[in-house]
């Protein structure tokens, strides 16, 4: 079979700060010395939903995240939590306050669309951050939510919110390429970087034992410090089309009546130099197909690979592997079994 299909987003680029006004006045809650965080969403983090960037806290035209890795893009003050594809929007996964407060300001009515040309995004750049709620926490303390799904905003402003409270649903409003809600952090007005508990202007922790974050101990190991992650694995009874997996979601499971068997899998987060490597092993033990890709020539927010072959499968249970390649180590695998019908 012809060489798999690979198709890459060199890097997520659409810029999505805030655009709603926010007045000079803060008000003032309490006296507390820091913001005690809760995660943001309602979905099991790793498993059906992912995240995707942290802030930017790198100085001119230069990116980098908070662990000086390069899971972020230039300009970006939130930290993006994704869901595979607009399938999950339409089933709904809940966006939660991350503390008590009070809601500041929301903003609905946005479409939920993903931006595919710079066109679409000069129309929607007004409205960047698409459905959105701020809740203000006193002390000079401000959460905000964009991206949110359209209609799904449950809170209106000087509604007084708790830790854990639904406030809308995960979308794909404004200048997005993936669904996700990004959630930032302010302190008077200065962004944070909740993970690390430190300023954007304070550059990243090249020590991640330094970092003191806002979220308890397990919630911080969740959310991770910008890892490759492997979010999609299986065996496609068609060819996969990384464009569209952002969109529909994974490619159709494979069955005896498939023109082709494939291996496949979908990468987030890979470094420079990394190569990506797909196996698929029949029901006799016998390898189809494994094939590995050239190395990353710069880094990339999203990479997806396919190994197989032509023609309908035989049944029976196969086997897909997959592993990231990092310095001639695998440094991510996972296999997955699938019984073909």
């Amino acid at each position: 079979m012809r060489r798999p299909l690979q198709e890459e987003d060199d890097k997520v680029v659409t810029v999505s700060r805030w655009v709603l006004a926010v007045p000079l006045a803060i008000s003032v809650w309490g006296s507390a010395a820091a913001l005690e965080l809760g995660l943001p969403v309602q979905c099991t983090l790793g498993k059906d939903c992912f995240v995707q960037q942290f802030p930017d806290v790198q100085p001119g035209p230069e990116r980098k995240d908070p662990f000086c890795g390069m899971a972020t893009y230039e300009g970006h003050d939130g930290t993006d939590i994704r869901v595979l594809s607009m399938q999950d929007v339409a089933r709904g996964v809940p966006v939660l306050a991350m503390a008590d407060g009070t809601v500041f300001q929301t903003r609905d009515g946005v479409e939920d669309r993903l931006i595919k040309s710079k066109q679409e995004a000069n129309a929607i750049r007004r409205m960047g951050c698409g459905n959105a709620v701020v809740i203000d926490h006193g002390d000079g303390y401000r959460t905000r939510y964009c991206h949110m799904r359209k209609g799904s905003i449950m809170v209106r402003s000087g509604d007084k919110v708790t830790r854990g409270q639904q406030i809308g649903m995960i979308g794909a409003s404004g200048l997005v390429e993936f669904p996700h809600v990004e959630a930032a952090v302010m302190k008077d007005k200065k962004p944070l970087d909740p993970t690390t508990g430190q300023s954007l202007e304070a550059g990243c922790l090249a020590d991640p034992a330094k970092a003191a974050p806002l979220f308890s101990k397990d919630e911080a190991a969740l959310l991770g410090k910008g890892e490759s992650q492997m979010i999609g694995i299986g065996i496609a009874g068609e060819l996969v089309d990384h464009n569209k997996l952002a969109e529909a979601g994974p490619p159709p499971a494979a069955t005896a009546a498939s023109p082709v068997r494939l291996g496949w899998a979908w990468v987030i987060n890979l470094h420079q130099g990394d190569r990506l490597q797909v196996k698929l092993t029949g029901p006799d033990g016998a390898v189809v197909a494994d094939q590995t890709s050239e190395p990353m020539n710069v880094p990339k927010a999203t990479y997806s690979a396919f190994s197989g072959k032509r023609g309908a499968p035989p049944p029976g249970d196969y086997e897909v592997y997959a592993a990231v390649i990092r310095d001639g180590k695998p440094v991510l695998e996972k296999t997955e079994r699938v019984t073909v019908e």
